[in-house]
């Protein structure tokens, strides 16, 4: 990942219009600050998402509860 922001950079760095303009300079602080980025490993992202996924289900599982107790109710009365 590295090396394909470094060759970004090196890229938008050679091409004149975009270094001495505005946006040029801005793609290259935005290119550099995704240098210093640490990125999670492979393990924290599995962990992450299994996480999410069981969130979401229990989540639902609550939610469609509480619609069915409240939808019963309103048509039992």
């Amino acid at each position: 990942m590295e090396q394909f922001i470094q060759r970004c950079i090196d890229g938008l760095k050679s091409v004149k219009f975009l270094r001495e303009g505005k946006f040029g300079q801005f793609l290259i602080s935005v290119l550099a600050e995704l240098q210093k980025v640490t990125w999670p490993s492979k393990e924290d992202v599995k962990y992450s998402t299994v996480i999410t996924l069981v969130v979401m289900v229990v989540m639902s599982i609550y939610m469609g509860g509480a619609q069915f107790v409240v939808s019963f109710i309103y048509d039992t009365v």
